[in-house]
Protein backbone atom coordinates (compact mmCIF):
# COMPACT_ATOMS: atom_id res chain seq x y z
CA UNK A 1 0.00 0.00 0.00
CA UNK A 2 1.36 3.19 -0.88
CA UNK A 3 2.44 5.01 2.51
CA UNK A 4 0.80 8.56 1.61
CA UNK A 5 -2.59 6.39 1.18
CA UNK A 6 -2.49 4.72 4.31
CA UNK A 7 -1.65 7.71 6.21
CA UNK A 8 -3.69 9.99 4.58
CA UNK A 9 -6.53 7.30 6.42
CA UNK A 10 -4.79 7.88 9.73
CA UNK A 11 -4.93 10.92 10.12
CA UNK A 12 -8.39 11.12 9.07
CA UNK A 13 -9.61 8.82 11.35
CA UNK A 14 -6.88 11.26 13.93
CA UNK A 15 -6.65 14.19 15.34
CA UNK A 16 -6.21 17.29 12.71
CA UNK A 17 -2.81 18.90 13.63
CA UNK A 18 -2.17 21.64 11.37
CA UNK A 19 2.07 22.38 11.14
CA UNK A 20 4.83 20.83 9.85
CA UNK A 21 8.14 21.74 11.75
CA UNK A 22 11.63 22.05 9.13
CA UNK A 23 14.53 21.53 10.53
CA UNK A 24 17.47 23.45 7.54
CA UNK A 25 21.01 22.63 8.57
CA UNK A 26 23.30 24.05 6.58
CA UNK A 27 26.60 24.60 6.11
CA UNK A 28 26.88 27.75 8.04
CA UNK A 29 23.46 28.12 9.67
CA UNK A 30 20.92 26.50 11.25
CA UNK A 31 17.31 27.20 10.52
CA UNK A 32 13.79 26.13 11.71
CA UNK A 33 10.87 26.88 9.77
CA UNK A 34 6.55 26.35 10.32
CA UNK A 35 4.77 25.01 7.30
CA UNK A 36 0.88 24.73 7.19
CA UNK A 37 -1.10 22.47 5.51
CA UNK A 38 -0.81 24.39 2.23
CA UNK A 39 3.48 23.95 2.17
CA UNK A 40 2.81 27.77 2.85
CA UNK A 41 6.06 28.91 5.45
CA UNK A 42 5.38 30.65 7.89
CA UNK A 43 7.99 32.35 9.53
CA UNK A 44 11.58 30.81 10.61
CA UNK A 45 14.47 31.22 12.99
CA UNK A 46 18.45 31.20 12.30
CA UNK A 47 21.30 30.88 13.97
CA UNK A 48 24.95 30.90 12.28
CA UNK A 49 27.64 28.50 12.97
CA UNK A 50 31.39 29.15 13.67
CA UNK A 51 33.19 27.37 11.24
CA UNK A 52 36.44 26.29 11.93
CA UNK A 53 39.64 25.89 9.86
CA UNK A 54 42.12 23.78 11.72
CA UNK A 55 44.90 23.84 8.93
CA UNK A 56 44.93 24.72 5.38
CA UNK A 57 42.99 22.12 3.97
CA UNK A 58 40.65 21.78 6.75
CA UNK A 59 36.86 22.80 7.60
CA UNK A 60 35.34 21.68 10.35
CA UNK A 61 32.17 22.92 12.79
CA UNK A 62 31.21 22.05 16.55
CA UNK A 63 28.88 18.64 15.86
CA UNK A 64 27.52 19.85 19.55
CA UNK A 65 27.15 23.39 18.30
CA UNK A 66 24.97 21.97 15.51
CA UNK A 67 22.44 19.79 17.56
CA UNK A 68 22.34 23.18 20.51
CA UNK A 69 21.38 25.29 17.92
CA UNK A 70 19.23 23.47 16.41
CA UNK A 71 17.80 22.78 19.60
CA UNK A 72 17.27 27.16 20.19
CA UNK A 73 16.29 28.04 16.77
CA UNK A 74 13.00 24.58 16.65
CA UNK A 75 12.01 26.66 20.48
CA UNK A 76 12.56 30.33 18.96
CA UNK A 77 10.63 29.38 15.78
CA UNK A 78 7.28 27.71 17.62
CA UNK A 79 7.29 30.82 20.06
CA UNK A 80 7.53 33.36 17.03
CA UNK A 81 4.76 31.71 15.11
CA UNK A 82 2.93 31.51 17.76
CA UNK A 83 2.03 27.62 17.21
CA UNK A 84 1.33 25.16 19.95
CA UNK A 85 3.78 22.05 19.72
CA UNK A 86 0.67 19.85 20.36
CA UNK A 87 -0.18 21.11 16.76
CA UNK A 88 2.81 19.91 15.21
CA UNK A 89 1.67 17.20 13.04
CA UNK A 90 5.51 16.33 12.19
CA UNK A 91 9.46 17.24 11.81
CA UNK A 92 11.07 16.81 8.14
CA UNK A 93 15.01 17.62 8.25
CA UNK A 94 17.29 18.84 5.15
CA UNK A 95 21.06 18.52 6.24
CA UNK A 96 24.12 19.47 4.34
CA UNK A 97 25.47 16.57 2.30
CA UNK A 98 28.63 14.89 2.95
CA UNK A 99 29.44 16.51 5.95
CA UNK A 100 29.83 13.88 9.13
CA UNK A 101 30.80 13.31 12.38
CA UNK A 102 31.56 10.68 14.57
CA UNK A 103 30.40 9.90 18.65
CA UNK A 104 30.34 7.35 21.21
CA UNK A 105 26.98 5.83 21.41
CA UNK A 106 26.95 5.48 25.28
CA UNK A 107 28.00 9.37 26.21
CA UNK A 108 26.43 10.69 23.37
CA UNK A 109 29.68 12.95 23.11
CA UNK A 110 31.39 13.30 19.28
CA UNK A 111 34.74 11.79 19.17
CA UNK A 112 36.11 14.72 16.67
CA UNK A 113 34.69 17.88 15.50
CA UNK A 114 32.19 17.29 12.78
CA UNK A 115 34.31 17.68 9.02
CA UNK A 116 32.51 19.76 6.66
CA UNK A 117 32.19 18.51 2.82
CA UNK A 118 34.89 20.98 1.54
CA UNK A 119 37.27 19.96 3.56
CA UNK A 120 40.38 18.41 1.52
CA UNK A 121 42.52 17.36 3.78
CA UNK A 122 42.61 13.42 1.98
CA UNK A 123 44.65 14.87 -0.97
CA UNK A 124 47.43 14.14 1.72
CA UNK A 125 46.97 10.63 1.51
CA UNK A 126 46.29 9.44 -1.56
CA UNK A 127 50.06 9.01 -2.09
CA UNK A 128 50.10 6.89 0.82
CA UNK A 129 47.48 4.36 -0.59
CA UNK A 130 49.20 4.41 -4.10
CA UNK A 131 52.08 3.55 -2.81
CA UNK A 132 50.50 0.72 -0.49
CA UNK A 133 50.54 -3.04 -2.45
CA UNK A 134 48.24 -4.18 -0.89
CA UNK A 135 45.55 -1.84 -1.56
CA UNK A 136 46.90 -1.03 -5.14
CA UNK A 137 46.38 -4.96 -5.34
CA UNK A 138 43.03 -5.32 -4.43
CA UNK A 139 42.04 -1.80 -5.72
CA UNK A 140 43.87 -1.24 -8.67
CA UNK A 141 44.26 2.32 -9.92
CA UNK A 142 41.65 3.78 -7.55
CA UNK A 143 43.65 5.52 -4.95
CA UNK A 144 44.92 8.27 -7.43
CA UNK A 145 41.25 8.62 -8.40
CA UNK A 146 40.28 9.46 -4.81
CA UNK A 147 38.88 13.22 -4.18
CA UNK A 148 40.53 14.80 -1.10
CA UNK A 149 36.99 15.25 0.11
CA UNK A 150 36.63 11.24 0.46
CA UNK A 151 35.30 10.17 3.92
CA UNK A 152 37.33 7.54 4.37
CA UNK A 153 40.78 9.28 3.20
CA UNK A 154 39.99 12.21 6.01
CA UNK A 155 38.97 9.55 8.37
CA UNK A 156 42.62 8.20 7.79
CA UNK A 157 44.49 11.55 8.10
CA UNK A 158 42.83 12.26 11.65
CA UNK A 159 43.94 8.93 12.64
CA UNK A 160 47.58 9.47 11.85
CA UNK A 161 47.33 13.05 13.35
CA UNK A 162 45.73 11.46 16.85
CA UNK A 163 46.39 8.26 17.81
CA UNK A 164 43.38 8.89 20.15
CA UNK A 165 41.15 9.10 18.00
CA UNK A 166 42.37 6.06 15.68
CA UNK A 167 42.00 3.84 18.90
CA UNK A 168 38.19 5.06 19.75
CA UNK A 169 37.44 4.04 15.94
CA UNK A 170 38.24 0.67 17.10
CA UNK A 171 36.09 0.19 19.75
CA UNK A 172 32.17 -1.04 19.12
CA UNK A 173 30.44 2.11 21.33
CA UNK A 174 31.52 4.06 17.66
CA UNK A 175 28.79 5.56 15.11
CA UNK A 176 29.36 7.41 11.90
CA UNK A 177 26.94 9.47 10.40
CA UNK A 178 26.06 12.60 8.42
CA UNK A 179 24.45 15.64 9.51
CA UNK A 180 21.06 14.24 9.15
CA UNK A 181 22.12 10.92 11.06
CA UNK A 182 23.48 13.15 13.95
CA UNK A 183 20.43 15.31 14.26
CA UNK A 184 17.59 12.32 14.41
CA UNK A 185 20.05 10.32 16.77
CA UNK A 186 20.21 13.33 19.20
CA UNK A 187 16.41 14.80 18.61
CA UNK A 188 15.15 10.68 19.53
CA UNK A 189 17.83 10.57 22.69
CA UNK A 190 19.55 7.53 20.69
CA UNK A 191 16.72 6.18 19.60
CA UNK A 192 17.27 6.05 15.94
CA UNK A 193 20.35 5.44 14.03
CA UNK A 194 19.46 6.59 10.35
CA UNK A 195 20.02 8.52 7.13
CA UNK A 196 18.23 8.37 3.24
CA UNK A 197 19.57 7.40 -0.13
CA UNK A 198 20.20 11.21 -1.01
CA UNK A 199 21.97 11.62 2.09
CA UNK A 200 24.25 8.27 2.10
CA UNK A 201 24.81 8.62 -1.85
CA UNK A 202 26.86 11.79 -1.67
CA UNK A 203 29.40 9.79 0.10
CA UNK A 204 31.13 7.54 -1.91
CA UNK A 205 30.54 4.95 1.05
CA UNK A 206 27.86 3.73 -0.52
CA UNK A 207 26.59 1.73 -3.62
CA UNK A 208 24.34 3.70 -5.48
CA UNK A 209 23.49 0.64 -7.60
CA UNK A 210 22.66 -1.67 -5.28
CA UNK A 211 22.08 -0.02 -2.83
CA UNK A 212 24.13 -1.41 0.32
CA UNK A 213 27.21 -0.09 1.85
CA UNK A 214 30.62 -0.98 0.20
CA UNK A 215 31.88 -2.50 3.27
CA UNK A 216 34.86 -4.23 1.57
CA UNK A 217 36.17 -0.75 0.19
CA UNK A 218 35.85 1.19 2.91
CA UNK A 219 36.18 -1.61 5.55
CA UNK A 220 40.09 -0.95 4.44
CA UNK A 221 39.61 2.48 5.97
CA UNK A 222 38.10 1.23 9.64
CA UNK A 223 34.77 1.07 9.39
CA UNK A 224 32.40 -1.67 10.28
CA UNK A 225 28.86 -2.39 9.11
CA UNK A 226 27.51 -1.63 12.90
CA UNK A 227 28.87 1.51 12.91
CA UNK A 228 26.97 2.99 9.95
CA UNK A 229 23.44 4.14 9.78
CA UNK A 230 20.19 2.44 8.13
CA UNK A 231 18.89 3.40 4.75
CA UNK A 232 16.05 4.88 4.85
CA UNK A 233 13.19 6.24 2.18
CA UNK A 234 13.20 9.88 2.42
CA UNK A 235 9.26 9.80 3.55
CA UNK A 236 9.88 7.48 6.23
CA UNK A 237 9.56 7.32 9.52
CA UNK A 238 12.51 8.48 11.99
CA UNK A 239 11.03 7.84 15.54
CA UNK A 240 10.14 10.89 17.87
CA UNK A 241 11.21 13.99 18.76
CA UNK A 242 11.90 13.70 22.25
CA UNK A 243 9.84 15.76 24.18
CA UNK A 244 12.54 17.27 26.03
CA UNK A 245 12.91 19.21 22.68
CA UNK A 246 9.12 21.14 22.82
CA UNK A 247 6.92 19.78 25.60
CA UNK A 248 5.66 16.58 23.48
CA UNK A 249 7.09 13.74 21.33
CA UNK A 250 6.77 14.61 17.70
CA UNK A 251 7.00 12.02 14.64
CA UNK A 252 10.17 12.54 12.38
CA UNK A 253 8.42 11.26 9.58
CA UNK A 254 10.67 13.00 6.59
CA UNK A 255 14.84 13.12 5.77
CA UNK A 256 16.48 14.85 2.61
CA UNK A 257 19.73 15.89 1.65
CA UNK A 258 19.76 19.23 0.73
CA UNK A 259 19.89 19.68 -2.68
CA UNK A 260 18.30 16.56 -3.43
CA UNK A 261 15.18 18.71 -1.29
CA UNK A 262 16.11 21.55 -3.30
CA UNK A 263 15.07 19.28 -6.45
CA UNK A 264 12.00 17.57 -5.64
CA UNK A 265 10.06 20.93 -4.22
CA UNK A 266 11.12 22.84 -7.66
CA UNK A 267 9.17 19.59 -9.56
CA UNK A 268 12.57 17.90 -11.13
CA UNK A 269 10.66 14.65 -11.18
CA UNK A 270 10.90 13.46 -14.54
CA UNK A 271 14.07 12.82 -16.57
CA UNK A 272 16.46 15.83 -18.20
CA UNK A 273 15.11 18.09 -15.77
CA UNK A 274 17.66 20.68 -13.85
CA UNK A 275 17.99 22.75 -10.78
CA UNK A 276 20.69 24.73 -10.17
CA UNK A 277 21.43 25.67 -6.44
CA UNK A 278 23.51 28.42 -5.31
CA UNK A 279 23.96 28.77 -1.62
CA UNK A 280 27.30 28.41 -0.11
CA UNK A 281 28.28 26.43 -3.33
CA UNK A 282 26.83 25.55 -6.97
CA UNK A 283 24.98 22.38 -7.43
CA UNK A 284 23.92 21.50 -10.84
CA UNK A 285 21.77 18.73 -10.49
CA UNK A 286 20.13 16.70 -13.24
CA UNK A 287 17.37 13.65 -13.03
CA UNK A 288 18.48 10.92 -14.96
CA UNK A 289 15.40 8.92 -14.34
CA UNK A 290 15.38 4.89 -12.49
CA UNK A 291 18.51 3.96 -14.15
CA UNK A 292 21.84 4.87 -12.99
CA UNK A 293 24.43 7.09 -15.76
CA UNK A 294 27.77 8.24 -15.25
CA UNK A 295 29.23 10.94 -16.95
CA UNK A 296 33.21 11.80 -16.57
CA UNK A 297 33.69 14.61 -14.33
CA UNK A 298 30.01 14.80 -12.92
CA UNK A 299 28.72 12.64 -9.84
CA UNK A 300 26.00 10.21 -10.01
CA UNK A 301 23.55 9.87 -6.86
CA UNK A 302 20.19 8.54 -5.58
CA UNK A 303 17.85 10.93 -6.11
CA UNK A 304 15.51 10.20 -3.82
CA UNK A 305 13.31 6.67 -2.62
CA UNK A 306 9.71 7.10 -1.89
CA UNK A 307 7.43 4.84 -2.51
CA UNK A 308 9.43 1.82 -3.49
CA UNK A 309 10.37 4.15 -6.16
CA UNK A 310 14.29 5.17 -7.14
CA UNK A 311 15.36 7.88 -8.94
CA UNK A 312 18.86 8.67 -10.01
CA UNK A 313 20.83 12.10 -10.95
CA UNK A 314 24.01 13.56 -12.19
CA UNK A 315 25.43 16.44 -10.08
CA UNK A 316 27.77 18.93 -10.76
CA UNK A 317 29.35 20.93 -7.82
CA UNK A 318 31.89 23.78 -6.99
CA UNK A 319 32.31 24.32 -3.25
CA UNK A 320 32.56 28.19 -3.33
CA UNK A 321 29.47 30.73 -4.65
CA UNK A 322 28.31 32.32 -1.35
CA UNK A 323 31.61 32.24 -0.09
CA UNK A 324 33.22 34.23 -2.41
CA UNK A 325 30.47 36.87 -2.38
CA UNK A 326 31.62 36.20 1.72
CA UNK A 327 34.97 37.13 1.05
CA UNK A 328 34.20 40.08 -1.15
CA UNK A 329 31.93 41.72 1.80
CA UNK A 330 33.81 40.44 4.14
CA UNK A 331 37.28 40.44 3.39
CA UNK A 332 37.46 42.26 0.61
CA UNK A 333 35.27 45.27 1.54
CA UNK A 334 33.78 45.72 -1.53
CA UNK A 335 30.55 46.72 -0.41
CA UNK A 336 28.79 46.51 2.65
CA UNK A 337 25.73 44.33 2.32
CA UNK A 338 25.01 41.93 -0.65
CA UNK A 339 21.73 44.37 -1.86
CA UNK A 340 24.35 46.45 -3.31
CA UNK A 341 25.93 43.84 -5.54
CA UNK A 342 23.59 44.41 -8.62
CA UNK A 343 23.63 47.96 -8.51
CA UNK A 344 26.96 47.86 -8.66
CA UNK A 345 27.80 45.69 -11.28
CA UNK A 346 24.96 47.10 -13.76
CA UNK A 347 26.39 50.45 -13.22
CA UNK A 348 29.26 49.59 -15.72
CA UNK A 349 28.45 47.29 -19.31
CA UNK A 350 31.48 45.07 -18.78
CA UNK A 351 33.79 43.78 -16.45
CA UNK A 352 36.74 45.68 -18.02
CA UNK A 353 38.30 42.72 -18.87
CA UNK A 354 38.68 41.36 -15.56
CA UNK A 355 38.11 37.95 -14.70
CA UNK A 356 37.19 36.16 -11.39
CA UNK A 357 38.19 32.72 -11.38
CA UNK A 358 35.73 30.91 -7.72
CA UNK A 359 38.47 28.41 -7.01
CA UNK A 360 38.93 29.25 -3.64
CA UNK A 361 38.84 25.36 -2.24
CA UNK A 362 40.35 24.33 -5.55
CA UNK A 363 38.58 23.29 -8.89
CA UNK A 364 37.76 19.38 -8.21
CA UNK A 365 35.41 19.28 -10.42
CA UNK A 366 34.11 18.73 -14.45
CA UNK A 367 36.39 19.23 -16.40
CA UNK A 368 39.50 20.39 -14.60
CA UNK A 369 39.30 18.28 -11.47
CA UNK A 370 42.12 20.14 -9.96
CA UNK A 371 42.09 20.02 -6.61
CA UNK A 372 45.28 22.26 -6.60
CA UNK A 373 43.48 25.17 -8.13
CA UNK A 374 43.61 28.43 -7.21
CA UNK A 375 40.91 31.73 -7.02
CA UNK A 376 42.24 34.68 -8.98
CA UNK A 377 41.07 37.89 -10.55
CA UNK A 378 43.08 38.15 -14.08
CA UNK A 379 43.53 40.61 -17.20
CA UNK A 380 43.64 43.94 -14.41
CA UNK A 381 44.20 46.89 -15.73
CA UNK A 382 44.77 50.68 -14.85
CA UNK A 383 40.99 51.45 -15.59
CA UNK A 384 39.62 48.23 -12.87
CA UNK A 385 37.41 49.75 -10.24
CA UNK A 386 35.75 48.16 -7.83
CA UNK A 387 32.31 47.87 -10.02
CA UNK A 388 34.34 45.58 -12.83
CA UNK A 389 35.35 43.15 -9.74
CA UNK A 390 32.13 43.17 -8.69
CA UNK A 391 30.80 42.37 -11.73
CA UNK A 392 33.44 39.71 -12.48
CA UNK A 393 32.76 38.24 -9.22
CA UNK A 394 29.13 37.84 -10.40
CA UNK A 395 30.05 36.91 -14.16
CA UNK A 396 32.80 33.94 -12.69
CA UNK A 397 30.18 32.57 -10.40
CA UNK A 398 27.38 31.87 -13.03
CA UNK A 399 30.24 31.01 -15.48
CA UNK A 400 31.01 27.86 -13.24
CA UNK A 401 27.18 26.43 -12.75
CA UNK A 402 26.91 26.70 -16.69
CA UNK A 403 30.45 24.53 -16.66
CA UNK A 404 28.41 21.24 -15.37
CA UNK A 405 25.36 22.09 -18.14
CA UNK A 406 27.85 21.71 -20.84
CA UNK A 407 29.03 18.35 -19.38
CA UNK A 408 25.47 17.16 -19.19
CA UNK A 409 24.48 18.50 -22.77
CA UNK A 410 27.50 16.28 -23.92
CA UNK A 411 24.96 13.13 -22.62
CA UNK A 412 21.93 14.78 -24.44
CA UNK A 413 20.56 16.32 -21.90
CA UNK A 414 18.24 19.61 -23.56
CA UNK A 415 18.77 22.78 -21.87
CA UNK A 416 15.61 24.72 -22.49
CA UNK A 417 15.01 25.73 -18.93
CA UNK A 418 17.01 25.44 -15.39
CA UNK A 419 15.57 25.70 -11.84
CA UNK A 420 17.07 27.77 -9.42
CA UNK A 421 17.15 28.04 -5.64
CA UNK A 422 19.69 29.35 -2.96
CA UNK A 423 20.45 32.70 -1.86
CA UNK A 424 22.78 33.73 -4.36
CA UNK A 425 20.12 33.51 -7.24
CA UNK A 426 18.85 36.60 -5.31
CA UNK A 427 21.15 38.49 -7.61
CA UNK A 428 19.83 39.49 -11.12
CA UNK A 429 23.19 39.85 -12.59
CA UNK A 430 23.64 35.79 -11.72
CA UNK A 431 20.97 34.86 -13.06
CA UNK A 432 21.00 37.16 -16.54
CA UNK A 433 24.15 35.80 -17.18
CA UNK A 434 23.37 32.20 -16.74
CA UNK A 435 20.34 32.86 -19.19
CA UNK A 436 22.66 34.82 -21.52
CA UNK A 437 25.04 32.23 -21.89
CA UNK A 438 22.84 29.14 -22.08
CA UNK A 439 20.26 30.05 -24.18
CA UNK A 440 17.98 28.84 -21.27
CA UNK A 441 14.68 29.97 -19.79
CA UNK A 442 15.79 30.63 -16.18
CA UNK A 443 12.96 29.94 -13.30
CA UNK A 444 13.42 31.41 -9.77
CA UNK A 445 10.75 30.32 -7.02
CA UNK A 446 8.99 33.13 -5.42
CA UNK A 447 10.59 31.36 -2.24
CA UNK A 448 14.07 30.56 -2.67
CA UNK A 449 13.56 28.30 0.15
CA UNK A 450 13.33 25.42 -1.90
CA UNK A 451 15.50 22.85 0.30
CA UNK A 452 13.52 23.54 3.33
CA UNK A 453 10.05 23.22 1.51
CA UNK A 454 10.99 20.09 0.07
CA UNK A 455 11.55 18.67 3.60
CA UNK A 456 8.55 20.21 4.49
CA UNK A 457 6.83 17.97 1.54
CA UNK A 458 8.69 15.34 2.23
CA UNK A 459 7.12 14.88 6.08
CA UNK A 460 3.70 16.37 4.08
CA UNK A 461 3.43 12.66 2.20
CA UNK A 462 4.30 10.65 5.32
CA UNK A 463 1.71 12.24 7.28
CA UNK A 464 -0.88 11.04 4.09
CA UNK A 465 -1.55 15.05 3.52
CA UNK A 466 -0.07 15.22 -0.08
CA UNK A 467 1.28 13.20 -2.92
CA UNK A 468 4.50 13.15 -4.76
CA UNK A 469 2.49 14.18 -8.04
CA UNK A 470 1.34 17.23 -5.73
CA UNK A 471 4.56 19.00 -5.78
CA UNK A 472 3.75 20.93 -9.02
CA UNK A 473 0.80 22.89 -6.97
CA UNK A 474 3.08 24.40 -4.25
CA UNK A 475 5.73 25.76 -6.85
CA UNK A 476 5.32 29.24 -6.90
CA UNK A 477 7.01 31.45 -9.74
CA UNK A 478 8.86 34.62 -9.06
CA UNK A 479 10.87 35.63 -12.08
CA UNK A 480 11.34 34.23 -15.52
CA UNK A 481 14.54 35.27 -16.75
CA UNK A 482 15.54 34.72 -21.18
CA UNK A 483 18.28 35.73 -23.02
CA UNK A 484 19.15 39.44 -23.22
CA UNK A 485 20.63 41.25 -26.19
CA UNK A 486 23.65 40.98 -24.46
CA UNK A 487 23.71 37.14 -24.87
CA UNK A 488 26.22 37.27 -27.51
CA UNK A 489 29.00 39.36 -26.05
CA UNK A 490 28.29 36.83 -22.79
CA UNK A 491 28.92 34.01 -24.49
CA UNK A 492 31.87 35.22 -26.00
CA UNK A 493 33.52 36.62 -22.09
CA UNK A 494 32.52 32.77 -21.20
CA UNK A 495 35.04 31.40 -23.52
CA UNK A 496 37.73 33.32 -22.78
CA UNK A 497 36.67 33.02 -19.00
CA UNK A 498 37.38 28.91 -19.70
CA UNK A 499 41.09 29.86 -21.34
CA UNK A 500 41.89 31.93 -17.80
CA UNK A 501 40.93 29.32 -15.86
CA UNK A 502 43.55 26.98 -17.64
CA UNK A 503 45.78 29.62 -15.49
CA UNK A 504 44.87 28.81 -12.52
CA UNK A 505 45.25 25.14 -12.27
CA UNK A 506 48.70 23.20 -10.98
CA UNK A 507 49.46 25.30 -8.42
CA UNK A 508 51.57 22.92 -6.64
CA UNK A 509 53.81 22.99 -9.45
Amino acid sequence: MEIWRENERNELGGNMKNYILVIDEGTTGVRALIYDRDMRMLDFVYEALELIYPEPDEAEVDANEIYDKTVKVCRAVVEKCGVAAEDIAGVGITTQRASWTMWNKETGEPLHNAVLWFDNRGRHQKQKYMDDPVFSGSFPGLAEALPGFYVPLILDKICDDSPEFAEELKKETTLFGNMDTWLIWKLTNGAVHATTGSMTSAGMIYDNEHCCYNLPFVGYFGFREEMLPEVCEETGSFGNMSADILGVEIPICGAFADQQSAMFSQGCLSPNTIKCTMGTGTFVDINVGSEIKTVPGLSSMISWNMGGERLYLLEGQSSTAGTCLEWAKNKLKFFDDFSEMDDLAESVDDSGGVYFIPALAGMAFAPYNDETAKGAFMGIGPGADRQHFVRAMLEGIAFAGVLFMEEAAKMGVGIDEIKVSGGVTKSRSVLQTMADVTGARVIRPKSVEATALGAAEAAAIQLGWMKPADVEKYLEIEQVVVPGENSEKLQETYQNWKKVVERTLNWDC
